[in-house]
C-alpha cells in the first residue's frame, strides 16, 4: 500500500512547479505519514489528483488500523471467555462427580455442593442477563 502509493504520488507530484514531493525518499515518507494517520505536514500534495490520492490513503489507513484494533480486542476477549468457560466446566465437572457419589458425602460436603450449585446458577443468571441487553 505504502509502496504503490508512494509512486502514484511521485509520478503524479514530481513534474509540478511548486511540489513539495520531488523524489521517492519525501514521496513515501507522505505516503508512510498519511496511511498510519500520523499525517505531519512537513510534505503534502499540491495538485488535485495528489490530495484525492491522499484522501483515499486515509481511508485506507483508518480502515487498517480499525481492523487491527477490533482483531485485538476480539483475541483479548476470546481469552477471557476461554478462561471462564474452562473454570465453569470445571465447575460443573466437579458437582457432577460430587452427586454421584452424594450417598457417601459428609453434611459439610452436601453444603459445599449446594453452595457450589447455587454459585454456578447465579452465574448463569448474570452471563445470560448480560447476553439479553
Amino acid at each position: 500500500m505504502v509502496g504503490g502509493s508512494g509512486i502514484a504520488i511521485y509520478l503524479i507530484e514530481s513534474p509540478h512547479d511548486d511540489a513539495q514531493i520531488t523524489n521517492l525518499i519525501d514521496a513515501f515518507w507522505w505516503a508512510s505519514a498519511t496511511v498510519t494517520t500520523v499525517g505531519y505536514g512537513d510534505v503534502v500534495p499540491v495538485t488535485e489528483a495528489g490530495r484525492l490520492l491522499g484522501i483515499g490513503l486515509m481511508f485506507v489507513g483508518i480502515a487498517i488500523i480499525g481492523t487491527f484494533i477490533s482483531a485485538f480486542g476480539a483475541m483479548l476477549i476470546g481469552s477471557r471467555l476461554k478462561k471462564h468457560e474452562s473454570v465453569e466446566s470445571s465447575t460443573k465437572a466437579l458437582i457432577i462427580k460430587k452427586i454421584r457419589e452424594i450417598e457417601n458425602l459428609e453434611k459439610h460436603e452436601v453444603e459445599l455442593l449446594i453452595s457450589m450449585v447455587k454459585d454456578l446458577h447465579d452465574e448463569v443468571k448474570i452471563s445470560r442477563s448480560k447476553n439479553d441487553k
